[in-house]
């Protein structure tokens, strides 16, 4: 999984935080741990704006992949990100981002194709940064600009984004198995994510309540709804004969070949594991994160004259 992008994302980004005054405070402390001032976010900001300003005298829709900024950026905006977690949703500033992203890159790169490439593509779940990576539009799958800590989690999250990747890369009717694959894996995924929990489907609860914050109400709403039969359909998918404690095998897979369960499924290990991405960026910053940080990212932004 590759999250890196061009100056203009972090442009608008800086742009936005530095606007945000329901945020300053989470903010100031954020930087300061770093001995860099609240008003450092308009500064970078314009240095981000300079840098891409100065790309687009050579940029064309076939290169803007190659003007990517190396991925210390996107780790830093996501521990930047992972401080403002008591904020509540995140969803409105990833939409604003998302926009106004658009808006500039539609207008100021001539001929650019929708949907935009992954560098210019960005979206915030759990307040962790990501890279919008899906086919034909989709705002599925999302790579996280830092990955997930645990080897194991990693590795099972990028399985599950290659597998989502396929399907949309296949004509409909999807094979079942192709579909029903997501609850073996989903469930796997948040027992790997919650060890401490006796069973996936008490890790599921768990982490449906932590992320649900971070979520939009509707949104929150919807993937629970959905959560609430995930582990009686994954059993029943498991053992398949019937059995009075659980819904009928024949009776899973037709609803499943029938509903939106790929991108509910998704959704919901994508915000289950952009979370726990931002918990560890703030317990444990990546190795950008330092005094001096500044002046490091700025020597790959600076526009020599």
């Amino acid at each position: 999984m590759n999250c890196v992008f061009v100056p203009l994302v972090f442009a608008e980004l800086y742009k936005l935080l530095a606007g945000e005054k329901r945020h300053s405070d989470a903010l100031e402390e954020q930087l300061a741990s770093i001995n860099l001032p609240l008003d450092w976010l308009a500064e970078a900001g314009d240095a981000y704006n300079a840098k891409w300003t100065s790309d687009l005298e050579y940029l064309t829709p076939d290169s803007v992949a190659q003007c990517a900024l190396s991925e210390q950026h996107s780790q830093f905006a996501t521990w930047l990100l992972a401080g403002l977690h008591a904020s509540g949703a995140c969803g409105e500033l990833s939409a604003n981002l998302e926009a106004t992203v658009m808006t500039r890159a539609l207008s100021e790169v001539d001929g650019i194709p929708t949907p935009l490439p992954p560098v210019l593509s960005p979206k915030i779940i759990g307040w962790a940064l990501g890279s919008v990576i899906g086919r034909e539009g989709s705002d599925l799958p999302v790579a996280p600009a830092l990955s997930p800590s645990d080897e194991n989690v990693r590795a099972a999250f990028e399985g599950l984004i290659e597998h989502v990747l396929a399907i949309q890369g296949m004509s409909e009717p999807w094979p079942e198995m192709m579909q029903t694959a997501m609850y073996w894996r989903g469930y796997g995924l948040a027992e790997a994510l919650r060890p401490e929990e006796s069973t996936g489907g008490l890790a599921l609860k768990r982490l449906r309540l932590e992320t649900f914050s971070s979520m939009a109400y509707a949104e929150g709403l919807t993937i629970g709804k959905h959560l609430d039969s995930f582990n009686g359909r994954r059993n029943a998918l498991s053992h398949i004969t019937d059995d009075p404690s659980r819904p009928r095998f024949v009776d899973v897979i037709d609803e499943v070949r029938q509903s939106s369960d790929i991108d509910l499924t998704m959704r919901a290990m994508t915000q289950f594991v952009f979370y726990d991405v931002a918990r560890v960026a703030r317990e444990h910053p990546p190795a950008v994160v330092r005094q001096g940080a500044w002046e490091s990212m700025e020597r790959e932004i600076h526009v020599w004259s």
